[in-house]
């Protein structure tokens, strides 16, 4: 009996590490960033965070990204453009490969720059949160905030315009451009969120 509470102790103070996978974008410390935003939209506590996909491993094409991660709730993208910019956004709506915008009345979706440790929020009900579609990875926004279109790795197939989210006028997108622009991405991930 003594040796089963031991091990339970030990189960416990080894939960922080041994369920959550390694991002090859995002740091250790940077959770403390992103996850209490999670936490609270969603109103749990995360459990584990599981790699889905990664472009330079799966392969950056659309169906790749698709076949990891459709039908799967509560996504956590992180994406590393060219010039070493780093950002992402988190959903609760599961991917699919129709080609259909999608609104989040509950306003759980949000992007975010992990470089200026800065969350954006949803403007209104009414912005639309995620496009689908089987021709793109994932994208956040209506013109997009993120929007990865084809093989962003080996091609200027990464947008990031100022879109559905508030960015309390700044000029910058989340890759710090001030123009729209089609830019390459040096890679990206998705993990699914997965909560007690």
């Amino acid at each position: 009996e003594i040796k089963k509470n031991e091990e339970i102790n030990n189960e416990i103070i080894n939960l922080k590490d041994v369920n959550f996978d390694k991002s090859v974008i995002m740091k250790e410390s940077e959770k403390s960033i992103i996850f209490p935003e999670i936490e609270e939209k969603m109103n749990k506590r995360i459990k584990k965070m599981k790699k889905l996909y990664q472009a330079t491993i799966d392969g950056g094409e659309p169906i790749n990204f698709h076949n990891k991660c459709d039908n799967i709730p509560n996504t956590l993208v992180l994406v590393q453009s060219e010039g070493h910019r780093r950002f992402g956004g988190f959903t609760p709506i599961p991917w699919t490969s129709e080609g259909i915008f999608i609104k989040d009345p509950e306003m759980k979706t949000f992007v975010f720059s992990l470089d200026n440790k800065k969350i954006y929020y949803l403007k209104n009900k009414e912005c639309i949160a995620v496009w689908h579609d089987n021709k793109s990875g994932p994208c956040f926004g209506w013109g997009f905030d993120i929007g990865i279109e084809g093989d962003p790795i080996k091609e200027k197939k990464l947008y990031t315009n100022q879109s559905s989210f508030d960015y309390k006028k700044g000029n910058h997108s989340l890759s710090e451009y001030e123009n729209p622009l089609k830019l390459k991405a040096l890679d990206y991930e998705v993990f699914q969120i997965i909560f007690y």
